[in-house]
C-alpha cells in the first residue's frame, strides 16, 4: 500500500475545507467525528472524505479530475501535478478521473495509522498520539 494514498483528497485544495486535510491530517480525522462522541469511526472518516469529494468536484460531473482544477493550475502547477499523480493512485479503472465510488473504496492509510489498536475507531488518545507522530515527522524535515 502506498503511503501517500491518504493524500488524494488532501491535495484537492481548491476549497479551504479540502486544504485543511493537507495542513492538518489530525484535524481532518477529528472533524470527521460526525456524532460528536469524541471517537472517529472508519465509516465517519469515509463519509467525511466523500463530502470533501463533493466540494472538489467543481464541474459537478461526478468525478474529480484535472479539469476541476484549471484555476489552481494557473497558480499552483506543482499542486496540480501532485493531484494528478494522487488521483491516479486511487483511480481503480485508470480513466484519469476519481469517482466518489472509487474514493469510498480506496484505502485509508491515514485512518489506519491513527487507529493504533486497529479496532476501526480513532479515540482521543489515539488522535493525540497521531498528532505527536506528525509533529515529530515535521520536526525531522
Amino acid at each position: 500500500m502506498k503511503t501517500s494514498l491518504f493524500l488524494p483528497i488532501a491535495l484537492l485544495m481548491a476549497s479551504p475545507a479540502l486544504a485543511q486535510m493537507q495542513r492538518d491530517p489530525a484535524a481532518a480525522l477529528a472533524n470527521a467525528d460526525a456524532n460528536g462522541d469524541g471517537v472517529t469511526t472508519r465509516e465517519e472518516f469515509r463519509q467525511s472524505r466523500v463530502a470533501r469529494f463533493d466540494k472538489a468536484d467543481r464541474n459537478h460531473d461526478g468525478a474529480v479530475s484535472h479539469d476541476d482544477f484549471k484555476r489552481l493550475a494557473r497558480f499552483r502547477p506543482d499542486a496540480v501535478e501532485r493531484l494528478d499523480a494522487l488521483i491516479a493512485e486511487a483511480d481503480a479503472d485508470h480513466d484519469g478521473r476519481l469517482t466518489r465510488d472509487e474514493l469510498a473504496r480506496a484505502p485509508m492509510p491515514m485512518f489506519d495509522r491513527a487507529d493504533a489498536d486497529r479496532d476501526g475507531r480513532v479515540t482521543q488518545a489515539e488522535l493525540a498520539a497521531f498528532k505527536a507522530k506528525l509533529a515529530a515527522l515535521r520536526d525531522q524535515r
